[in-house]
């Protein structure tokens, strides 16, 4: 076992680690501690276990559900295995998600606070967040198809959840597929509103919000936007972000037998 004081330490330690091709190695940590652990054992084709604890968990939660401390324990016991899809963004690996617009907006807003409870808290917090967040002019390519916006809401979904809401609930972890999600206009009441909805367990990808599902993903311009990489604040210095799937290459361990 090894256990890290500073983040630094932890990336030292994890890559010790890694280096020796374990079997499997289990993280005691948040989205960005497993966001760094998987990218070193899916080098070494070793077995990543998970045991949530950071403050949203959200790649955790997309995968197992919202489990005690106890079953994910039991989980990283298990026999049972599966593989999942992760991701480059302009070479950048990740399990979960990318996200720009609005949601940073919102984590910045709420500091250390807990989460809303109620879906008017969420609303109003979304609210609030867009006011912060200036719309942009951006072009996204999905595969072969172009889409121009100036959108609040411009996420790149391989698992679900984000700040335990559940974003993109079409996302599978082992489909090869990106869902991309953004508003077209920028429109403070149409981004307040989906979030509402979304608390609500309520998926309606209309003319407010636009889901689009592909293979491969192109974002221009890059620059001049906040972005969150499973959750981390991450620079990107060229003008587009190309995004990929790297198909089924991470192996996770299952709370049930998964076919081949």
């Amino acid at each position: 076992m090894h256990i890290a004081n500073t983040w630094d330490d932890f990336v030292q330690k994890a890559t010790m680690a890694a280096r020796q091709r374990p079997f499997s190695v289990v993280v005691f940590g948040g989205d960005g501690s497993v966001r760094l652990a998987a990218s070193l054992v899916s080098r070494v084709k070793g077995l990543l276990g998970i045991v949530p604890c950071g403050r949203h968990n959200n790649i955790f939660h997309s995968l197992y559900g919202h489990t005690d401390f106890d079953q994910a324990m039991n989980i990283v016991r298990s026999e049972f295995q599966m593989r999942i899809d992760a991701g480059l963004a302009n070479s950048n690996f990740f399990v979960g998600s990318l996200v720009s617009g609005m949601v940073p907006a919102m984590l910045e807003r709420l500091g250390d606070k807990k989460l809303p409870r109620l879906t008017m808290a969420w609303g109003k917090l979304a609210a609030r967040a867009a006011d912060d967040t200036m719309p942009q002019s951006v072009t996204i390519k999905v595969d072969a198809s172009t889409f121009r916006a100036q959108p609040l809401i411009l996420h790149v979904h391989l698992l679900p959840d984000l700040m335990t809401l559940r974003f993109a609930p079409g996302a599978a972890p082992d489909d090869g597929r990106i869902i991309v999600l953004y508003d077209r206009e920028g429109t403070r009441d149409v981004a307040a509103h989906y979030i509402r909805d979304l608390k609500k367990q309520k998926y309606q990808y209309t003319n407010g919000v636009q889901m689009i599902r592909g293979g491969k993903v192109t974002i221009s311009p890059a620059a001049g936007r906040v972005w969150l990489i499973d959750g981390d604040r991450i620079e990107f210095s060229g003008e587009d972000i190309g995004i990929e799937v790297l198909h089924r290459v991470l192996r996770v361990f299952s709370d049930a037998p998964k076919e081949e």
